[in-house]
């Protein structure tokens, strides 16, 4: 007598939320039809969230194994389906081949095939090529309805930007809404930004205060993760967040980060889910505005040095970087220097305690900016139609360089192209008819004073205002003191004060103040003016 057939019993999954075809119920038929046969089960190979287009039966994680690895174990494959198996002829023929090459059998639960008779092969084979038309138009009609969908403010699906969530849309599908916990971290964010705080200072308040990171955020219990959740933010998520577009409820296509770009209706300009995004357009500006100039400076803010890029030497005009040395004693002294750099020769005499000129930048700072007042940049909206021409003029631009990288290669793409780029054109001359009164801008004063801030603030937060400011001490030498206070002329323009006014200003500061020498007698001379550089 031989012995009973081993039976390798398949399931496979590409979208795990439906429960009629769920694995549980795949096996259950395919357990049946080996024990109705008589078969023993030599295991189980189930693969989830795997398209059978895009993987062969051999390229599968699980099935692939036991394909290459453990074909010894087991006689016969049981499948519920055969899509569950394959979705081509061309893996159906391999598989096929495989099995005749290796003494194996393919049987289907619910279709009544066997592939150890001709009638059976014959079948496989019809089933299969109704599987692959069925595949090819899906494809299609999955692919018509994404491009449908990318010119409505409907919701394709997936995860929503951080700060918003997924509600009903009033007329069919999902659109976006902004969501009221998330979106106070993201408010956080922005206007920590435009208080000058760093993006390492957002991230510690973030998780100070508690609000989920991101991964925390989108994490389903029980899912697996290659990385442990964590809940502390840090500095590159506040970047990508604040950078974003979709931030301020614009609609982005493209499947990786890189591909990403504004998604565009038949009028060409970008679509939103939201009328108002979680930040006015005054704010969303301002805050591109800071990021960009950072991106450029890349200064280091946490734990940097409290005077790096405040404190420069006078004869070379480079900064001053600070270094420490410990005596025998075990007391640590920390100086300025001048670091000798490629094609820059070594300055002599170029090395400055740090209590010394701490001292010396701080009473500078009282003297010099005094009574000069902290300004914001406030807008006064024109009534004119210029950003809306700025924004038509940005979207053709786009829509003309996206046509250049490929965009609109597909079925009905030079179409698309024209309805848009032909709908900027006649908005952009609507505009250009409308009066024009541009936006202007105005510096308002915040009620404190260079001084007043900078005795209240901590190193970081001086340092901060002072580079903001562009406010330098450059340094010759200390004994005798021997320095200048840089302040830029824009300082004193942004508060329409004349040149001569603001040096009246600062020389009557200076007479109005008793010798000013400090305790050490490190003031022997006195504050040098721009004038003297």
């Amino acid at each position: 007598m031989q012995p009973p057939l081993r039976a390798l019993l398949v399931a496979r999954l590409s979208v795990m939320t439906d429960e009629s075809t769920s694995p549980t119920r795949q096996l259950e038929h395919g357990r049946n039809t080996a024990q109705v046969r008589g078969w023993t089960e030599a295991g189980t190979a189930t693969d989830l969230d795997v398209s059978a287009t895009k993987y062969s039966p051999f390229d599968r994680p699980v099935l692939g194994d036991w394909l290459k690895n453990r074909a010894h174990e087991f006689d016969v494959i049981v499948v519920w389906r055969l899509d569950r198996l394959v979705r081509s002829s061309k893996d159906l023929a391999d598989l096929i081949a495989w099995c005749e090459d290796n003494g194996k059998s393919l049987v289907s639960a619910t279709e009544g095939f066997d592939l150890a008779t001709p009638f059976g092969k014959a079948m496989v084979a019809i089933i299969a090529a109704l599987a692959e038309l069925e595949a090819g138009t899906l494809s299609t009609r999955v692919k018509d309805s994404h491009n449908a969908l990318r010119k409505m403010d409907r919701w394709p699906g997936g995860q929503p930007p951080f700060g918003y969530m997924i509600v009903d849309h009033p007329r069919a599908g999902k659109t976006l809404a902004i969501d009221p916990v998330t979106s106070k971290a993201v408010r956080i964010m922005g206007e920590m930004t435009i208080a000058d705080k760093s993006q390492w200072e957002i991230a510690a308040r973030l998780t100070a205060d508690g609000f989920p990171t991101p991964a925390r955020h989108y994490h389903k219990e029980g899912a697996s993760r290659k990385t442990e959740v964590s809940d502390d933010w840090n500095q590159s998520s506040v970047g990508k967040i604040l950078k974003s577009p979709a931030t301020q409820g614009f609609k982005l296509v493209g499947r990786s980060v890189k591909e990403r770009r504004l998604a565009r209706g038949a009028d060409g300009m970008p679509i939103k889910y939201c009328a108002k995004g979680i930040f006015t357009d005054e704010e969303w500006n301002q805050i591109q505005a800071i990021l960009k100039t950072r991106s450029r400076t890349r200064e280091r803010s946490h734990g940097a040095a409290p005077l790096l890029g405040i404190v420069y030497h006078s004869v070379c005009e480079d900064r001053l970087y600070r270094a420490s040395t410990t005596n025998p004693n075990g007391k640590t002294y920390s100086y300025y220097r001048c670091v000798p750099k490629s094609g820059k020769p070594r300055c002599t005499a170029a090395t400055f305690v740090e209590s010394v000129v701490q001292r010396i930048l701080d009473d500078a700072v009282y003297m010099e900016l005094y009574d000069l007042p902290i300004t914001v940049r406030k807008v006064i909206p024109g009534e004119d139609h210029t950003d809306e021409l700025e924004a038509v003029t940005r979207a053709m631009t786009s829509i003309r360089d996206e046509k250049d990288l490929g965009f609109y290669d597909y079925d009905g793409g030079d179409g698309d192209y024209r309805e848009r780029l032909g709908a900027l054109v006649e908005k952009r001359k609507l505009l250009q008819s409308l009066p024009q009164r541009p936006a202007e801008y105005i510096e308002e004063p915040t009620g404190e004073t260079y001084a007043d801030a900078y005795q209240r603030m901590n190193p970081e937060e001086r340092r901060a205002l002072l580079m903001k400011a562009g406010i330098r001490l450059y340094v010759t030498s200390l004994q005798p003191a021997d320095v200048r206070l840089h302040v830029p002329d824009e300082l004193y323009d942004a508060l329409s004060i004349p040149k001569d006014v603001a040096e009246r200003h600062r020389e009557e500061r200076r007479n109005s103040l008793p010798a000013y020498i400090s305790a050490d007698g490190y003031w022997a001379s006195p504050i040098k003016d721009d004038e003297d550089k």
